[in-house]
């Protein structure tokens, strides 16, 4: 329609939008909005005749986004995340919150991270308690912001954020190649290494880890033998057996403290933390102070480390 008012599309209309995207079901949104399915199907519409595309087509017994509407669905996502921004107060005194602030880490590599912020959080911010969520797998974050179950996250760097989350550089840390010395000795060559008995953690996402990259490139694989679904366990598990597993070297301190640790056999890059938050608390008072805490206690660990 060439007639059509471009500024009929409002926020409540970009919302139902992406909500189709993310269902690829008109029924399933109209249960989400508690509204019937032709008062969805008729917002449909109207943004149809906005933009000129079908934005849906059939496939099955539901329905699935065209080509243009995957990327006006990235586009409405940020714009909605600016719009609910738009309430966000400047003003904020941790002192008068008693509201809980939550964290999702994917690691208890980040535990001593997290012991030094809950300290500084109970200076500055008595009411508050702090609240850990586990990040697990890292394309988690996304849902996790999106829905408020963390006010903020710390993800393994690596992953393609939406243009709904912001993040800067957070820290890093070594792999390290941990093993019960009681039962075996730390590996020294690469073939020692490739024949060793790993252990590893599925940490979900199905992407191949840093060290199967290596192997692939040296033409080597390593031998997995054991599978857990937390690093806790599998610090547990390699106790009392000749099961060796690579992981960040800071686990020393927590999960992986029974344990003694060698330098892999080959050449692995450093984990990579980002700090993540939604664009919809990029003015936020409150996240903004939890975000400069949050960067201060990663200089602290960090010293080399300089957040954007």
């Amino acid at each position: 329609m060439d007639d059509f008012d471009l500024y009929r599309i409002d926020g409540h209309t970009l919302r139902i939008f992406v909500s189709v995207c993310q269902t690829n079901s008109i029924s399933r949104t109209a249960e989400l909005f508690d509204l019937n399915q032709s008062t969805i199907s008729h917002t449909i519409d109207k943004m149809r005749s906005a933009v000129g595309d079908q934005l849906f087509v059939k496939s099955g017994r539901g329905i699935m986004p065209t080509e243009k509407s995957k990327i006006l669905n990235l586009r409405a996502q940020r714009i909605l995340a600016e719009i609910e921004g738009l309430i966000a107060t400047e003003e904020y005194d941790a002192s008068l919150d008693k509201r809980p602030f939550i964290l999702a880490i994917p690691s208890p590599a980040l535990l001593r991270d997290m012991k030094v912020l809950h300290s500084k959080l109970v200076s500055a911010a008595p009411n508050v308690r702090l609240e850990l969520r586990r990040l697990a797998p890292r394309n988690r974050v996304t849902d996790m912001l999106e829905s408020d179950e963390a006010d903020l996250a710390i993800a393994v760097s690596g992953f393609r954020y939406p243009n709904t989350l912001n993040h800067c550089r957070y820290g890093n840390d070594k792999l390290a190649v941990f093993y019960d010395p009681e039962f075996r000795d730390g590996v020294n060559s690469l073939e020692e290494y490739s024949n060793a008995n790993h252990g590893v953690v599925n940490f979900g996402g199905g992407m191949k880890s840093v060290v199967e990259t290596a192997l692939m490139e040296l033409g080597q694989r390593r031998n997995v033998t054991l599978v857990s679904p937390t690093a806790s366990m599998l610090g547990d598990l390699l106790v009392g057996t000749d099961v060796i597993a690579t992981m960040p070297q800071r686990l020393v301190e927590s999960a992986f403290s029974n344990l003694s640790y060698c330098p892999p056999p080959l050449e692995l890059p450093d984990i990579s933390y980002d700090l993540v938050w939604h664009r919809r608390y990029e003015f936020s008072g409150r996240n903004s102070w939890l975000r400069e805490m949050m960067k201060d206690v990663g200089k602290t660990i960090y010293p080399d480390i300089e957040p954007e």
